[in-house]
């Protein structure tokens, strides 16, 4: 770690306990897996620190560079559920209704997360399964069967054991110690971890040198892979998140308007994301995008001080799932159309555009009209970051097609038809015909996925088709750049930079919620 990282550290720590005071509420606890390994890694701890394992402790050097192996003995055991539906662990009669929409099936629950510390409302959810399976290619092709019936469901992993093996360190060619129970760090000041992989799956992959300031244990996982799992408080974690998810320099109530926001994400959802894995959330996107200590950390810890402990709460008291995208496209989506999730009034979709207008974006023909000649939207505003993603084009190429092809299975494809759209023009559903059969792909995700990963579903295309009718090509024009539901954080930096401060923003996201502070 350089000279200006260790000193920003150490301001942030004096800032930190500086804001917390005599008597103050402490935030929680929480676990995040910061990177993983195939099988080995290499560490620095630039002021030392030491390890534990078991009942066994040591000292680790200043400055040295250590290499950790693993050598795994045997997979990890999960089990696989094809979830259709869920409900709160407090609204038996949503949980009912699940269940009756699906009573030609043998349904079963699962009861995920924990109970509430005090102080906290009950998070946790019962999800509704219509089968368990030990393979995930037999859940994959019962989930196939479902898609055809238009059912929209998810594969929930229930882990049962981690993978199994042991971890040895070493300096140089000197084995240090050897454990089968994993290892604990404990630095001094911060640890640093070598090529760490990010953003696995997205355009954007790559590796860096991360640096983290709490306790990480690392062992053997339920992926097969060595975890690296950090531990640390809420709001420590907070302030490395916020420059991590949005730009460090957007305006200071855009900032903080992401610290309420993913605040309230974090403790809305822990316990029931990586159920029984181990941690309570992933570093990446699947959670929240984190990359440890950044030398903007001082910076953001000035300016988020003033939100914390605050969340939105919900209509019912609860505390809201304030989830946000990187560019909604001028109109933000609902999240049960989005998602395989019950309807959240907070989070039904909002219209972006600077001077609000009636449309309806479900209709194939003013979704066309609104992506090729927008409005001004907030998210649209230049010298903004992520407004270039507010329209976008993408063309796919033969090459690209035969991906296409082999990840819809359906052989050479003929037709893809039957788009149906939700509130904000995102397509949520459609229908491939190919020599081989046909096949109803649903969810936004899925289908930017089948297209290469696209910014949104929400787009118009254009098909390219050789002498025989066969599709070869396509040429997309879309709409922002992600799921589209909650708050808008290209069109939160506009709004900041038009003077609104954070509560105005997050209430124009997340219409009908009310802030509230938990400590």
């Amino acid at each position: 770690m350089n000279k200006y990282l260790y000193s920003a550290l150490l301001a942030l720590v004096s800032l930190i306990v500086s804001q917390t005071g005599a008597g103050a509420a402490n935030p929680p606890t929480v676990k995040i897996r910061v990177a993983q390994y195939a099988k080995s890694l290499e560490f620095v701890m630039p002021e030392g620190g030491q390890w534990s394992s078991g009942q066994n402790k040591g000292t680790l050097a200043r400055g040295k560079t250590f290499r950790l192996e693993g050598h795994m003995t045997a997979p990890a055991l999960r089990k696989y559920h094809l979830m259709t539906g869920s409900a709160a662990i407090n609204k038996p009669e949503i949980l009912a209704e699940v269940e009756n929409r699906f009573k030609q099936y043998k349904t079963h629950r699962f009861v995920a997360g924990h109970k509430p510390e005090p102080g906290y409302p009950d998070n946790r959810i019962v999800f509704v399964g219509v089968g368990i399976f030990d393979d995930e290619t037999k859940a994959k092709e019962a989930q196939d069967k479902l898609a055809a019936e238009a059912i929209s469901s998810w594969i929930f992993h229930e882990n049962i054991k981690p993978a199994q093996g042991t971890v040895a360190v070493y300096l140089g060619k000197k084995k240090l110690f050897a454990s089968k129970e994993g290892i604990e760090l404990i630095p001094a000041t911060s640890t640093t971890l070598k090529k760490a992989e990010f953003a696995r799956g997205f355009s954007w992959h790559g590796f860096e040198n991360r640096h983290f300031s709490g306790k990480l244990f690392i062992g053997w996982g339920f992926e097969n892979s060595l975890d690296c799992v950090e531990q640390t408080d809420l709001e420590k974690l907070i302030i490395g998140i916020v420059p991590s998810e949005i730009s460090a320099k957007a305006p200071d109530s855009a900032l903080q308007a992401q610290a309420v926001a993913a605040r309230g994400e974090m403790l809305s959802k822990r316990g029931t994301r990586h159920f029984n894995e181990g941690f309570d959330f992933c570093s990446e996107q699947h959670c929240q995008v984190y990359k440890g200590l950044q030398s903007v950390d001082q910076k953001i810890a000035g300016c988020i001080k003033n939100t914390r402990g605050l969340i939105l709460e919900n209509h019912e008291g609860g505390i809201l799932d304030a989830v946000y995208s990187a560019n909604c496209g001028g109109h933000s989506s609902a999240n049960h159309q989005i998602w395989v999730s019950n309807p959240d009034k907070h989070l039904q979709g909002v219209c972006d555009l600077k001077t609000p207008v009636k449309m309806d974006l479900t209709d194939h023909k003013q979704a066309e009209e609104f992506i090729r000649k927008p409005s001004e939207a907030w998210c649209s505003m230049t010298g903004v970051e992520g407004a270039d993603k507010f329209r976008w084009e993408k063309t796919l190429n033969e090459a690209d097609w035969k991906k296409v092809e082999e990840a819809a299975g359906v052989g050479r494809i003929s037709s893809i038809s039957e788009f149906v759209r939700e509130v904000s023009g995102r397509i949520i559903s459609i229908k491939i015909s190919g020599s081989a059969g046909e096949k109803t792909v649903l969810r936004e995700l899925a289908i930017r996925k089948l297209f290469g990963m696209l910014r949104s579903s929400n787009f118009i295309v254009e098909w390219q088709h050789d002498k025989e009718g066969w599709i070869v090509g396509a040429s997309f024009i879309g709409a922002g750049w992600g799921h589209g539901v909650g708050m808008c954080q290209t069109g939160a930096q506009s709004m900041g930079k038009a003077g609104y401060s954070f509560d105005k923003i997050l209430l124009h996201y997340f219409p009908g919620a009310q802030l509230k502070k938990l400590y």
